[in-house]
């Protein structure tokens, strides 16, 4: 008959004797299983917010970071802008110096003849 009890029916037993072994050996066993109890709960609270303190801090971090990524992404657009407006001035520069350099050629080449032609009068 034994072989046919239930498992839960064996386990309820199992409870049972280890709740009425806890009653024979005393009070003052059970209260020090409530304490150790208490403390390993208290120890498991304490360790979740310390681990959730963590998350917090570096979702913050990791926030912050983001956001300076994001402020130097913005920055090197702008400076990248700024090269390419530095170097479009730089070719209009050197296309006006060309067409300066062109024009005072053209000058000094008419008035050469006129300084020729003055000196031998």
């Amino acid at each position: 008959m034994a072989c046919h009890i239930k498992f839960s029916d064996k386990l309820n037993t199992e409870e049972e004797i280890a709740i009425k072994g806890a009653h024979l050996l005393g009070p003052s066993l059970e209260s020090k299983f409530d304490a150790l109890k208490y403390e390993i709960v208290h120890k498991i609270d304490k360790e979740l917010e310390d681990s959730q303190n963590a998350r917090d801090y570096i979702a913050q971090k990791y926030d912050e970071l983001c956001n300076k990524i994001q402020y130097l992404t913005e920055l090197d657009a702008t400076v990248t802008g700024f090269r390419s407006d530095v170097k479009t001035i730089e070719r209009h520069i050197m296309e006006l110096s060309t067409r300066v350099d062109d024009i005072e050629k053209r000058t000094i080449c008419k008035e050469c003849p006129s300084l020729s032609s003055s000196m031998f009068q």
